[in-house]
């Protein structure tokens, strides 16, 4: 079965395998793997007409390319921020030993406003203060580092 419909379907679905990928190095591996997801669905195929196979070759060509886009992708951001540096141009690892010297409650609560995006309101109800309390500890917070900075 499999044989058959390598036979009948390997030279138009590598066509579209090359327009999708855009080179024919990829599409021969999207080709490959769109047959061994084949081999491993073989009971599913038997029950298709050959309309329908046709059209679960292509389907299952297209959702593997954009696996792998997807893949591709999420390797890409990783790499991004694991190279990216803040934006006072201190890498990851140097600015979370500059807020290491903040005491605990600071570090936390810096890091919540300024690299997660909390407003001075959740975090007030959050830690039980009022906003203008949130305020003043995050002024103290940058005084505290403007001066770890200086020195």
């Amino acid at each position: 079965m499999i044989a058959e419909l390598y036979t009948v379907y390997r030279t138009e679905l590598l066509k579209y395998c090359c327009m999708i990928c855009g080179n024919v190095s990829d599409a021969e591996d999207l080709l490959q793997e769109t047959f061994m997801k084949a081999l491993s669905n073989l009971d599913l195929l038997e029950e298709l007409g050959e309309k329908e196979r046709r059209a679960w070759l292509y389907k299952v060509a297209r959702n593997l390319f954009y696996d792998a886009c997807r893949r591709r992708t999420v390797e890409q951001n990783n790499q991004i921020q694991a190279e990216e540096e803040t934006d006072g141009g201190f890498s990851e690892i140097e600015t979370a030993m500059i807020l290491s010297s903040l005491p605990p409650d600071l570090s936390q609560l810096f890091i919540k406003r300024y690299f997660d995006g909390y407003t001075s309101k959740e975090l007030a109800a959050e830690y039980g203060l009022s906003p203008s309390g949130v305020r003043a500890a995050l002024s103290r917070a940058r005084k505290l580092l403007r001066e770890k900075l200086k020195s």
